[in-house]
């Protein structure tokens, strides 16, 4: 394993990270104290 394939699978795995918290902090703040269409939270 060389220090590209490295790079890249960190890359990947924050990339999915990202995007698992993102998802899940945005489902979490939709049922909360978001009632206006331009809430600010998204």
């Amino acid at each position: 394993m060389n220090i590209q394939e490295i790079i890249v699978y960190i890359l990947v795995a924050g990339a999915v990270f990202f995007l698992l918290k993102k998802f899940f902090f945005k489902k979490k703040k939709k049922g909360g104290d978001c009632g206006g269409s331009d809430c600010g939270c998204h």
